[in-house]
């Protein structure tokens, strides 16, 4: 199969550079529904909520009979280091809600950079299909011409 070439550029090549356009198109959306996540406004909170259940040590307890001890934490860093604080009663679900907040904030910025970089990729790619080498003083634009 022979491409059809007019000014340096086959026809191959422009389907090509037609589908790099359509992908950056749609990385340039999914781009815009990451910052619309990371722009928007819930309150959250950093870290992950988590149900602690454990032993208080005192002889007549229930919990030595294994009906252990139940509170929520919050674990989160603080300084680089590893801090637990206790969620108040009754705001456990709040606090989940809120860390879920946090999570969803940290993946659609993870999202952000791959797509960015993806979108440069593109763009690269792009660039290459689109560059057209100069034309010699004299010479012709090359490729194929009908009779050479």
């Amino acid at each position: 199969m022979q491409s059809v070439c007019h000014y340096g550029i086959r026809h191959t090549d422009l389907m090509d550079t037609s589908r790099l356009r359509q992908q950056l198109i749609r990385v340039g959306g999914e781009i815009a529904r990451q910052i619309q996540v990371l722009a928007g406004r819930p309150p959250m909170i950093r870290g992950n909520v988590y149900r602690l259940r454990r032993r208080c040590g005192k002889s007549g307890c229930r919990c030595t009979r294994g009906e252990l001890h139940e509170s929520w934490v919050l674990l989160t860093r603080e300084a680089g280091a590893r801090r637990m604080r206790a969620v108040p009663r009754g705001q456990a679900d709040r606090w989940r809600e809120l860390a879920e907040n946090y999570r969803r904030f940290r993946r659609a910025r993870r999202e952000l950079a791959r797509l960015h970089r993806e979108a440069m990729r593109l763009a690269g790619l792009l660039e290459e299909g689109r560059a057209i080498a100069p034309v010699p003083e004299g010479g012709s634009t090359g490729g194929d011409h009908a009779g050479s």
